[in-house]
């Protein structure tokens, strides 16, 4: 450990991290962990990581090399035997193909369309495995990291093992997931809304503190789960300056760039986006050479069709994932950038949200959660915009294409607000952690024999 780092003298505490989405996976959901795992040890912990990395996942290794000695990865949470099992039928399936179905929109989390994850085959492996790996490392404590939401079982039950305080870091919701809001599709979709709460329930129920990564998330649930309140907390999603390879210089582009940063999928859609751009673009009457939408991520089929039904395949630049130390160079090569989730989403804040803020460049947020203007106030010209105010969205690019008039020139960088950093979100896991390791023996004493 850095000794010019703040300490907690020579007492250093391990815990183990049940992580399935964790470095070298390239996933949204192996970056808050990885970032909160480099800056923990300087708050006195060791972190022995649970992960489970399929064959077939994206890799990043420099994800790994950037972790400090006191993190240590143990990539044994899949099951041998299931990943033969699914590579054999995998095979089978190859050899009789069945037939395209209709193109569609990438979709995410949908915990009543899908109750089970990917990584659910493996859990009782999982959990073996945990247990084994908190004897070996002494781990104080046990952190999940859900989702996948699968694990949750894993950390309650070596909780029970082993007598150490459980913490969930739920980084989304669950049963209060938004896709629930609508009425449900059938008899399955209706079955699944009573088991998930329940499910969710008896997780909360066993943990010794919960975590969620906005407040509106916190507050939803302490209403729904009165008995979260005093054993609740939010901690943001975050960058890492560290984890960004240093910018080059950009060159000013001749036409202005509204760049969007990963997946378009169901929750953030082509039709929405399309929209959007559609209403700038004929309220300044902008042809392909005066502005473009640089799409750095996945999107599928149905997404470039339905920009090319829009009329707006001139202007769309896709590009492929870029790795996350490349993330902050392409995002000082834009003008503004633009993070876009649908209406219904009201607890839960864009991942992209903090790269943007990371790179100190203008942005523009199109979500309901108000939430977000906080986490924007870095910037006088970033801006939150209704999902449904068309007029809105394009009235707030309009405001940085009049700039990029002016000047011909990139906006000038603010300087990444420290708030959203890594190193105050570890700060924020670490009393947490602090707290539940201090109040483990007074909780084992009021147990029942």
């Amino acid at each position: 450990m850095d000794a010019s780092l703040p300490s907690r003298g020579s007492i250093v505490r391990p815990f183990l991290l049940i992580s399935p989405a964790f470095a070298p996976q390239t996933s949204v959901g192996a970056f808050r962990w990885v970032k909160l795992a480099r800056h923990l040890p300087r708050h006195g912990f060791r972190v022995a990581v649970l992960s489970g990395t399929f064959p077939e996942d994206p890799r990043d290794d420099g994800l790994l090399a950037a972790l400090p000695p006191e993190v240590e990865v143990f990539d044994e949470y899949l099951d041998p035997a299931v990943l033969a099992a699914g590579a054999a039928l995998h095979a089978l399936r190859a050899r009789a193909p069945l037939p395209a179905g209709r193109a569609g929109p990438l979709v995410g989390l949908r915990p009543f369309q899908a109750i089970t994850d990917r990584w659910i085959a493996h859990a009782p492996r999982g959990a073996r495995a945990a247990v084994a790996l908190a004897r070996r490392t002494g781990a104080r404590a046990v952190v999940v990291s859900a989702g996948p939401y699968s694990a949750c079982p894993a950390g309650l039950h070596v909780k029970r093992a082993l007598g150490v305080p459980l913490v969930l870091d739920m980084r989304d919701p669950y049963s209060l997931h938004e896709t629930g809001n609508g009425p449900p599709s059938g008899l399955a979709e209706r079955a699944r809304r009573a088991i998930v709460p329940r499910l969710e329930r008896r997780w909360l129920e066993g943990a010794d503190h919960v975590i969620f990564n906005t407040r509106a998330a916190l507050e939803a649930y302490r209403a729904r789960f009165p008995e979260l309140s005093s054993k609740s907390s939010f901690v943001r999603n975050h960058f890492d300056l560290a984890l960004y390879a240093p910018p080059p210089a950009p060159e000013p582009p001749r036409r202005f760039v509204v760049l969007h940063l990963g997946t378009i999928r169901e929750e953030a859609s082509a039709d929405q986006i399309g929209a959007a751009l559609r209403r700038f673009i004929d309220r300044e009457r902008l042809a392909p050479e005066d502005v473009v939408l640089r799409q750095i991520g996945r999107m599928s089929d149905h997404d470039r069709a339905c920009f090319e039904r829009m009329g707006l395949t001139p202007y769309i630049e896709a590009l492929p994932p870029v790795p996350q130390r490349d993330v902050l160079g392409e995002l000082r090569r834009a003008h503004v950038l633009l993070a876009m989730l649908s209406p219904h989403v009201v607890l839960r804040v864009s991942a992209k949200t903090y790269d943007y803020a990371a790179s100190g460049m203008p942005v523009v947020s199109v979500t309901a959660n108000r939430e977000v203007e906080e986490l924007l106030s870095y910037r006088s010209d970033n801006a939150r915009v209704a999902p449904d105010d068309a007029d809105g969205i394009a009235a707030a690019l309009a405001r940085h294409l009049a700039r990029f008039r002016e000047t011909g020139a990139l906006p000038v960088p603010a300087p990444p607000p420290a708030a959203l950093s890594s190193e105050a979100a570890a700060a924020s896991v670490a009393a947490i952690l602090d707290r539940v390791i201090a109040d483990a023996p007074a909780r084992r004493a009021r147990q029942p024999p």
